[in-house]
């Protein structure tokens, strides 16, 4: 559920932080970037910075309109059995 929050928020109103998100969202600055995390290897969301360079750094995530298109597309299908 949280997953569709972060997916949500990203989507209308842009590219944001894990600690921006964990605050709007109102949640903790861990469970957000685990979720982004999980989020960014399923391909939905991508960072401004590389894994490897992350340390110390500010990151920002940007959804990923296409992937998410492509998995709603897929799943529409398997639901109606095409």
């Amino acid at each position: 559920m949280f997953s569709r929050a972060i997916l949500r928020h990203l989507s209308t109103k842009g590219p944001t932080g894990a600690a921006d998100l964990a605050r709007e969202l109102g949640t903790d600055p861990n469970t957000a970037r685990r979720t982004l995390q999980y989020l960014e290897d399923a391909g939905l969301v991508e960072a401004d910075v590389p894994v490897g360079q992350r340390r110390g750094r500010t990151v920002t995530f940007t959804v990923q309109p296409e992937r998410l298109e492509h998995l709603l597309t897929a799943l529409k299908d398997y639901l109606l059995g095409r």
